[in-house]
């Protein structure tokens, strides 16, 4: 979520997902 929103995603939730857990 941080990410998406970081990234000016938001509504990708999906990409914002593994994202997360690739990071963090």
């Amino acid at each position: 979520t941080l990410v998406a929103v970081w990234l000016g995603i938001g509504s990708t939730y999906p990409i914002d997902i593994s994202l997360t857990l690739g990071l963090f």
